[in-house]
């Protein structure tokens, strides 16, 4: 062959060595390719495997809570026992006015559960709807308030109040009774919490107005002796009363009255007392304002003397002795009262009365009759004829 000829025949050789090794890679990368699909499908398929199994166990651990939290399995008991436990979270716990439960007599049903429902009517502030709604969700039953209707009482802060409940009985339920296991549910776990962030916002009515409290001006008081006085304060808001309270100087809680304002206090020690009074207003959120009452504790002056009681006796000189008889042997004597137009006829041992003193007829003469004004201490000789303050003294008994 001369060097064309060879020239020649190692281009067609490396042309053909070409064509195969391009064949040869062809078909190699082909078999990857289909190696690399199946690899990735049954990894899919591992993976769809491990989350259908991960499912399975969620959709397991998940009824399990569920069976715990169920009411009772028997439909009747868990309606009779979840009745009479909504009935004490309103009326006991709560304080709702008035309030009212019915049962529905639906119920849906199925062969994973069955539905209760329940309806409670009922009087309330604010506060309390917050509070039965705390208390509720509070407790992990498998139970929601799928509807709530509120409506406000003109001119008061009562509230009319409608709660649709829905509770489920599952038939694999584990409880034969209400077990009252705390919810994880509430994002607060105190409920002055959503008392701050729901009632403070008084949502339905107008924005609250501070109270106002009149000054105290500076209390003298003595020891031993009960200092009062009475705080006065005010609300712009009709609706709302005041509380009052007491701080200062470790004075006893109930030298204050809550409701009146009244102060009521009896000092043992000498010197000078602050107290803190503060009246807070039972509107949304509460508004409070405070005086300070200053009492300075002083030695009690002398008790006065009680000057000696003069009895009336005046209308003696009215009282006349107009006549003296003989009654089957008896003495009798007539005193004609003047001031009351009135004759009085009296034996001996007979009383009556000469303003503000007790007389006594103690004996009957002819023409005298001896009387005893005991709450004088006097013994009076009157003649026929005279009245009974120109009669004449005589010396006591005992004299």
């Amino acid at each position: 062959m001369n060097r064309n000829e060879k020239i020649l025949a190692s281009i067609v050789v490396s042309l053909f060595l070409l064509i195969v090794i391009g064949l040869t890679a062809s078909k190699v990368n082909k078999a990857f390719r289909t190696k690399r699909e199946t690899v990735n499908r049954l990894e899919k398929d591992i993976r769809d495997k491990k989350q259908f199994d991960q499912f399975t166990q969620e959709h397991r651990d998940r009824m399990e809570v569920y069976k715990s939290r169920s009411l009772p399995s028997d439909p009747e008991t868990a309606r009779s026992l979840y009745q009479a436990w909504l009935m004490d979270r309103a009326v006991d716990e709560v304080g709702f006015a008035d309030p009212k439960l019915k049962a529905d007599s639906d119920r849906t049903s199925s062969e994973v559960y069955e539905r209760l429902r329940f309806t409670i009517t009922a009087k309330g502030d604010l506060q309390q709807m917050v509070e039965f709604l705390y208390k509720f969700y509070s407790v992990d039953y498998l139970h929601r308030v799928s509807r709530l209707v509120v409506k406000r009482t003109p001119g008061t802060k009562q509230l009319d109040l409608t709660f649709t409940v829905d509770a489920l009985s599952l038939p694999t339920a584990i409880n034969e009774g209400l077990s009252e296991e705390p919810s994880n549910r509430l994002a607060h776990e105190d409920s002055d919490a959503y008392r701050d962030a729901i009632v403070y916002r008084n949502l339905f009515g107008p924005p609250n107005n501070e109270p106002t409290l009149d000054s105290i001006d500076e209390i003298v008081g003595y020891k031993g002796r009960t200092v009062e006085f009475t705080v006065a304060g005010r609300d712009p808001d009709k609706l709302d009363k005041l509380i009052y309270r007491i701080e200062g100087d470790g004075l006893p809680d109930d030298c204050l009255d809550e409701d009146s304002g009244r102060f009521a206090w009896d000092p043992e020690k000498l010197g000078t007392v602050e107290v803190k009074i503060t009246a807070t207003d039972t509107g949304w959120p509460p508004k409070s304002v405070s005086q300070t009452a200053t009492i300075n504790v002083a030695e009690a002056p002398p008790e006065p003397e009680e000057e000696e009681r003069v009895l009336d006796f005046a209308s003696a000189k009215f009282a006349y002795v107009t006549g003296i008889t003989d009654v089957d042997g008896r003495k009798q004597t007539f005193i004609h009262l003047r001031t009351e137009d009135k004759m009085l006829k009296l034996n001996e041992g007979d009383e009556f009365d000469i303003g503000e003193v007790t007389v006594t007829v103690k004996r009957i003469s002819n023409k005298t009759v001896e009387l005893e004004a005991g709450d004088l201490e006097k013994r009076l000789l009157v003649s026929l004829g005279q009245n009974l303050a120109e009669g004449s003294v005589l010396p006591s008994e005992e004299g």
